[in-house]
């Protein structure tokens, strides 16, 4: 298994924005490229919307909690994990407007799991890099 990326982060409003940043650069590092590949970008907008759910509805009934964020790469292929340990809040019946993240994760990544028990919530999910000079040869 190749290069990995830790990040334990404060569940508040904050978390999202900085896992972006942080996963966006440890990507970008797996490109080899100033840029990241679409993949990486998608793998971007994912995270977000998993850690983004992890702060909202993961720890509603406590007053803090902490995100974890792990990537694996073997290659070019991107291991990405989000887990909180709050509770589980099943999708109400109506969404309205909102309730469309986990969809937005499925959308752009490949084997998305979500593993839910009484330690918390886990969402995994997997990306291929593509067209980057430091993990593809074309």
């Amino acid at each position: 298994m190749g290069p990995r990326l830790h990040v334990e982060l404060p569940a508040d409003p904050g978390a999202a924005g900085r896992s972006r940043r942080e996963t966006g650069r440890w990507l970008t590092s797996l490109c080899g490229a100033d840029r990241p590949c679409e993949t990486a970008q998608d793998l971007v907008l994912a995270v977000n919307e998993a850690v983004s759910n992890c702060v909202e509805h993961g720890y509603r009934a406590a007053p803090s909690g902490t995100v974890s964020l792990r990537g694996t790469a073997d290659g070019a292929r991107v291991r990405m994990e989000i887990s909180d340990r709050g509770s589980w809040r099943e999708p109400p019946e109506d969404n309205g407007c909102r309730g469309r993240g986990l969809g937005m994760v499925e959308a752009v990544t490949e084997d998305v799991r979500v593993e839910r028990g009484p330690g918390g919530t886990t969402v995994t999910f997997h990306g291929t890099l593509g067209r980057c000079p430091g993990v593809c040869s074309d």
